[in-house]
C-alpha cells in the first residue's frame, strides 16, 4: 500500500476533529502538518528502538591517519550517522577483523594514540556538537592503520531519518510505522487547533503510544549471554590485551 505525506496529515486533521471525513484540508493546515511531522521524525531519530535496522558503508582508510570527519562534507563523505553500533576493517586479502567500540572517555585515556602499528582493534565515535552549519562527527581508530596495507573501515551506522519535502512524497516507512506517524502527528497538532484547556482524547493518546511500541519491539534485540573470562583484576581489554 502506497500513502502519501498529504494522507497521513490529512487522516491526522480528521482524528482531531479539525477538517470533517470528506473535507480536504487547506494549504495552511498541509504546511502546518508538514512542518510537525518532520521535526517528529527528527526527534525520533535518536531513539535507537524506533530506527529499524542499520546501513553499512565502507570507507578506504589512510596509512598514519587515526581520525576521520564523517559528514556530507567530510574524510567520510556520507551523511553523519546519529550513531555507530558496530565495525569492522577488512585488509587487501579480505580478512575481517570486527573493532571494539569504545566511548569518548576511553579513547581518552589511551595512553598513545599515534602509535600506528598495523590494523586497529578500536573505534570512538563523536558525533560532534548538537548544533552546526556542516554536521559532522569525528571516527577514531585505535591504533592507527599502518602504510603497509591498504584497510577499509566498514560502519554499521543508525541513519537520522529522512525528511519529507512536499505532500506528493510517498511515505517510505515500513507499514507497521504508519498508524505510528499518523497518531503521534495528530498529538501533536491538537493543541495547535483547540486552544481550550480541552485534554486530547484518550483513544488518540492511546493509538500514539501503543503504536511506537509496536516499532520498538520490532527493534528489540535479546541479549546473547558472554562468559567473562577473569584476567586477574579487571576486564579483558582488546586495546591492552589484559586487564583493564
Amino acid at each position: 500500500m502506497i500513502i502519501t505525506v498529504g494522507q497521513i496529515v490529512k487522516c491526522a486533521l480528521q482524528d482531531i476533529g479539525v477538517i470533517a471525513k470528506q473535507e480536504a484540508p487547506g494549504a495552511d493546515e498541509i504546511s502546518d502538518g508538514l512542518l510537525k511531522l518532520n521535526v517528529m521524525i527528527d526527534a525520533w531519530s535518536v531513539r535507537s528502538l524506533i530506527v529499524l535496522g542499520t546501513v553499512l558503508e565502507g570507507f578506504a582508510l589512510t596509512g598514519g591517519k587515526r581520525t576521520y570527519t564523517i559528514g556530507e562534507a567530510g574524510d567520510f563523505a556520507t551523511d553523519k550517522p546519529s550513531r555507530v553500533t558496530d565495525a569492522f576493517v577488512r585488509d587487501s586479502a579480505g580478512t575481517d577483523t570486527p573493532l571494539e567500540i569504545i566511548t569518548q572517555a576511553e579513547y581518552d585515556r589511551l595512553p598513545d594514540k599515534t602509535i600506528a602499528t598495523g590494523r586497529p582493534l578500536a573505534l570512538c565515535f563523536d558525533p560532534g556538537p548538537a548544533q552546526a552549519a556542516v554536521p559532522a562527527g569525528v571516527v577514531s581508530l585505535y591504533p592507527a592503520p599502518d602504510a603497509s596495507t591498504q584497510y577499509t573501515l566498514y560502519l554499521g551506522e543508525q541513519k537520522p531519518l529522512t525528511e519529507f519535502h512536499k505532500p506528493t512524497d510517498a511515505v517510505t516507512f515500513q507499514p507497521a510505522y504508519y498508524e505510528a506517524l499518523e497518531y503521534n502527528l495528530a498529538l501533536r497538532l491538537w493543541r495547535q487547533y483547540h486552544e481550550d484547556a480541552r485534554p486530547i482524547p484518550a483513544d488518540i493518546v492511546t493509538l500514539a503510544r501503543d503504536s511506537l511500541k509496536v516499532i520498538e519491539t520490532m527493534s528489540g534485540r535479546t541479549p546473547t549471554a558472554k562468559i567473562e573470562v577473569p584476567v586477574g583484576r579487571g576486564r579483558y581489554s582488546v586495546l591492552t590485551g589484559g586487564a583493564s
